[in-house]
């Protein structure tokens, strides 16, 4: 005669639940950037922790404008003074570290200058697998204003260059749209 199956106690319950919510995690984090359009290679988004990392090169190029609303009066900054060479390098291709650098910028500026209400706009030039270097960033869109949040980054410029073949590299890659 088979024996009756006992019921579970509490402390299996538990157990049960967390491997279930752990395993839930480790298979719906990785497919996120399926809830963001574009390619999560050129937008990022949902790219960290994701399944096809590593299966992209990206180069870019940042630079920075920070503007007095008041007076009109601009200055071009370059981001390896506030962040060291290889830092510059990694944020200058990844939308989210850009915004984050541009709302330091704005803080640094309010706070150390005195300028109220600071604008600041990026630059920046990307190139995907070796794709012609093409605008990441809406230029025209002021970052300091911009929240930080899960969303669809509309500042983000969608990926319009199709793939070729690039030419083997010889040597530095011009970075520059």
């Amino acid at each position: 005669m088979a024996e009756a199956a006992r019921p579970l106690r509490t402390g299996q319950k538990l157990l049960l639940g967390f491997v279930g919510v752990w395993l839930a995690v480790q298979i719906l984090v990785p497919l996120r950037h399926f809830l963001y359009p574009g390619n999560p290679s050129w937008t990022e988004q949902g790219h960290r922790f994701a399944w096809q990392m590593k299966l992209r090169d990206k180069d870019a190029t940042a630079t920075f404008r920070v503007r007095d609303p008041a007076t009109g009066r601009e200055w071009r900054i370059d981001s390896r003074a506030y962040l060291a060479r290889h830092q510059a390098e990694e944020m200058a291709s990844r939308p989210d570290m850009i915004l984050q650098f541009a709302h330091h910028l704005g803080r640094v500026w309010a706070e150390q200058r005195g300028i109220a209400g600071v604008e600041v706009r990026a630059r920046v030039c990307a190139s995907l697998n070796g794709r012609k270097p093409t605008l990441l960033i809406d230029p025209e869109r002021d970052l300091a204003r911009i929240e930080r949040n899960l969303r669809h980054a509309d500042w983000i410029l969608p990926l319009t260059q199709p793939f070729e073949r690039p030419e083997p590299r010889t040597g530095l890659v011009d970075i520059h749209c």
